[in-house]
């Protein structure tokens, strides 16, 4: 009988058929063998859902649902409540992770369990300046700013302040300070193995700052 999962990787996706297969391919490389991947397509119009279709009958750790466009909170929360994994990790569809990148968290955990996330930053393929929520039209190195992709939390500290909140920009770093709010201990690491994919016009991040204006009194985090 195969080992219950450490992890629980959420990916929400939508409309990223031909970046896709190399996120999942990335997960499907790593060291560490005890996870589940879940997938939310997030009501896409191209050929993500038949792919999506295709990975999961090639193994029995890829999950996916799908459902109408809702937006990446909406996806991730669905996902959550999905998930039975003690640990929880983000990919978004069109990054990827390095091979070591879940077996070197599995390893910080295992060293101080008192800890409930652990932060790390990214490791940037193309531009790494974004556009700063704080002062509108200055760019600011993405080091400074945190996304889910740079955390690894407990499911149970998630589900106790309610999952993410259902808004269309900034819900990671809002999840994270209703984490920090209620004493979740973080400690952080200097491992950058989550490959943030910033190096096509399409990105993930360039839509929902298109999309939405962000909030002028959301900081940098770090």
């Amino acid at each position: 009988m195969p080992a219950p999962p450490f992890f629980s990787i959420i990916m929400p996706t939508y409309n990223r058929a031909a970046l896709l297969g190399r996120a999942i391919a990335s997960v499907l490389a790593q060291v560490e063998s005890q996870w589940e991947l879940l997938v939310a397509d997030d009501g896409s119009t191209d050929d993500t859902w038949p792919l999506l279709c295709d990975w999961q009958a090639s193994d029995p750790r890829v999950r996916c649902w799908r459902h109408e466009n809702g937006g990446q909170s909406v996806a991730r929360n669905r996902l959550l409540a999905e998930a039975s994994a003690p640990w929880v990790a983000f990919l978004d569809s069109d990054d990827e992770f390095e091979p070591s990148h879940l077996a070197r968290r599995r390893e910080a955990i295992e060293s101080d369990p008192s800890v409930d996330m652990w932060i790390s930053p990214m490791r940037v393929v193309g531009d790494p300046l974004v556009p700063c929520r704080h002062h509108p039209g200055q760019m600011i190195h993405v080091d400074r700013c945190l996304g889910v992709g740079m955390i690894v939390v407990r499911r149970e500290a998630i589900v106790a302040v309610g999952g993410f909140p259902e808004i269309r920009y900034a819900e990671d770093s809002a999840l994270v300070k209703k984490l920090v709010v209620v004493g979740v201990r973080s400690r952080k690491l200097r491992d950058r193995s989550y490959v943030y994919h910033r190096d096509h016009a399409d990105t993930i991040t360039q839509n929902r700052l298109r999309d939405v204006s962000a909030p002028k009194n959301d900081r940098p985090l770090f």
